[in-house]
């Protein structure tokens, strides 16, 4: 079973009241364990892609399934644990909390899912890096 299934995805955002589209029925696979590179011009619907594919965004019609649940599915709180527990993004800007420390940053998203040792993985995770 795939790990993230897109299935005749399309994304249209509305500009000035008209819909301007940003992805039309766009279907794509990824296996457990494989890496995949996204690469296109500037414009092209790589961002929103990656937005659909982390349950950050829903498309417009078609549906994304993500470790075997449709993310179009569920709820705000089901959709915080998915993304938690499944979705990890590196962005460019990293999207630090500049009032913590590097550990607290790292340490945060493991204590807000219930882990007791979220300060010795953290630790752990930073000298591992």
């Amino acid at each position: 079973m795939s790990i993230l299934r897109l299935e005749r995805v399309s994304k249209e955002y509305i500009t000035d009241g008209a819909p301007v589209p940003a992805l039309h029925e766009v279907s794509l696979d990824v296996e457990r364990g494989e890496f995949v590179a996204l690469v296109g011009r500037s414009g092209c619907g790589k961002s929103t892609l990656l937005n659909l594919a982390g349950a950050m965004d829903f498309p417009t019609s078609g549906k994304v399934i993500l470790d075997g649940v449709v993310t179009t599915a569920l709820g705000e709180r089901e959709l915080t644990r998915l993304r938690r527990e499944k979705v990890g993004f590196v962005f460019q800007s990293f999207q630090l909390l500049p009032t913590l420390s590097v550990i607290e940053n790292v340490e945060l998203p493991l204590m807000l899912a219930g882990r007791s040792d979220a300060r010795a993985r953290a630790s752990d995770s930073l000298r591992w890096v």
